[in-house]
């Protein structure tokens, strides 16, 4: 009796232990770790949208560059081509269009000659004979001021100044120009915008005023002259 007692204590006993293997086997399992893949792919997606950041930055980047660059160049080009200026006096706009159409054609520089006054409609009512302007061309010493400073024009060597005609000739304020800035030694074209009268009583006039500046003959434009009249006119000047 004794034996069959011992015999069932051990087979208890074998199948305790076997139990205990089994459920620390289980635990061990449950208590390993995720895949290290998992982690390694979440910070691979991480690293990509970084790298793809980083491409699209450089991206844009290098875009900035290449813009400036093309801008750095036009500029040069404009630098290069900076022998010529186109220097006008418009109070209407008429002549303003056509020294526009001149330097796009030259791809000169352009300077306004503006007056520290600026003319108003009532100045320029000629039927008024104490208007503003009719007062400055009778008046043959009447110098009306310029704003600004133009002193970059003696870079220039060739040098096209446009004015409209007033009485025959130029404005007063296109005196005050040659009186201020030196255009001896430069080549000098002009050219006019008027309804009738001519360019040349004007040139003569400038000529006697500055005796030793050579002004080549010029043209006189009416107001809505076409590009193509512009550069004809060019095209027959001495290069």
């Amino acid at each position: 009796m004794k034996k069959i007692i011992s015999v069932l204590m051990c087979v208890a006993a074998c199948a305790a232990m076997s139990g205990c293997s089994s459920e620390t086997q289980t635990d061990t399992q449950n208590s390993i770790p995720e895949p290290a893949e998992a982690v390694t792919g979440e910070a691979s997606a991480e690293n990509t949208e970084a790298e793809t950041d980083e491409a699209a930055e450089t991206e844009n980047t290098d875009g900035a560059v290449s813009e400036a660059a093309t801008t750095s160049a036009a500029s040069n080009e404009l630098a290069i081509s900076g022998g010529t200026a186109v220097v006008y006096f418009s109070a209407t706009g008429n002549t303003a269009d056509i020294a526009e159409k001149v330097a796009n054609i030259l791809n000169a520089d352009k300077f306004e000659i503006i007056p520290e006054e600026p003319y108003t409609p009532d100045d320029l009512n000629y039927n008024d004979d104490n208007c503003r302007a009719n007062l400055e061309m009778n008046d043959d010493s009447a110098r009306p001021a310029i704003s600004g400073d133009m002193t970059a024009l003696t870079e220039y060597e060739t040098v096209f100044i446009g004015y409209p005609i007033w009485w025959g000739t130029a404005p007063r304020i296109i005196d005050t120009f040659f009186e201020s800035y030196d255009m001896s030694g430069k080549t000098v074209y002009t050219f006019c915008t008027s309804g009738g009268n001519g360019i040349g009583q004007s040139i003569d006039d400038l000529t006697s005023l500055c005796p030793d500046v050579t002004i080549s003959d010029g043209r006189r434009f009416n107001a809505g002259a076409t590009e193509d009249d512009v550069r004809q006119w060019m095209d027959g000047l001495d290069s």
